[in-house]
């Protein structure tokens, strides 16, 4: 049976280089029915965009299939959650093209397919469209509280150290194109505080920036060195566990969808 599911993408997806990278690749899109990856096709296109570039549309659907994207508060003063290649940004917005949501940044060099998200809508439906909303509240929810509690107890050093990991994952291993400056706004710091973090990370053989550029010296110690990167995957705006559209039995459970979270 067709799902759409929260499920990790695939080695070969992470590793893939973003030149050869096309929707069809991407592991949400290929969960979708027929009907859906057609109409995504036709009315969506590939967008590359730069770190800290223009912020993402927020009438559109956005695939990422390499890079990152920030979701930023109203004030953006803090990064609060991440979307990393393989995820998927905006289904809410399919729902409720008016409502307030976070401001959708790219924080390296990320390439997209994005598709307006209204044509969604008219696909799916919007009681699937609700039920997948739903089931991702939860986990979303999740994602926040760790993220809060990690900017509340840890220091800034583990707080880079988790992001560049993050960025790194998220960029295929590609070089990290970002200041020091841009690390203080995604964590909420003075570049001050940044400066002396990643002179420390520099220090102890991890990492080595420059130039705007940050490069990998030791991952495993990095990760070492970080904190809370695990729930990064729980941070993305995936897919919780549903049944596709075309599933009688999903359009008419009766119980709560909230009880097929996987």
């Amino acid at each position: 049976m067709s799902r759409l599911s929260s499920f990790s993408p695939s080695r070969a997806f992470i590793t893939a280089p973003a030149r050869e990278l096309g929707v069809a690749d991407h592991p949400v899109f290929q969960a979708l029915p027929l009907e859906a990856r057609q109409r995504i096709e036709a009315t969506g296109r590939l967008q590359r965009t730069q770190s800290f570039g223009r912020a993402l549309a927020e009438h559109e659907l956005h695939f990422v299939l390499n890079g990152a994207v920030g979701l930023f508060p109203g004030a953006g003063d803090i990064c609060v959650s991440l979307v990393p290649a393989g995820a998927v940004q905006g289904w809410d917005r399919a729902l409720w093209p008016t409502s307030p949501g976070p401001v959708a940044i790219p924080l390296v060099e990320t390439l997209l397919f994005s598709t307006p998200a209204a044509s969604i809508l008219d696909t799916l439906g919007r009681d699937w469209l609700t039920r997948l909303v739903m089931l991702q509240a939860q986990q979303r929810l999740r994602g926040l509280e760790a993220e809060a509690c990690c900017n509340a107890s840890h220091a800034v050093l583990d707080r880079l150290a988790k992001w560049i990991v993050r960025l790194h994952e998220g960029s295929a291993g590609a070089p990290l194109h970002i200041t020091q400056a841009q690390f203080g706004q995604m964590l909420g710091v003075q570049r001050t505080s940044v400066n002396v973090a990643a002179a420390r990370l520099q220090a102890l053989g991890l990492v080595r920036f420059g130039r705007g550029r940050v490069r990998i010296l030791d991952l495993e110690g990095l990760r070492a060195a970080s904190c809370c990167v695990a729930p990064a995957a729980s941070l993305a705006d995936r897919a919780a566990p549903v049944r596709a559209p075309e599933s009688k039995s999903f359009l008419q459970a009766p119980e709560s969808p909230l009880r097929r979270i996987a």
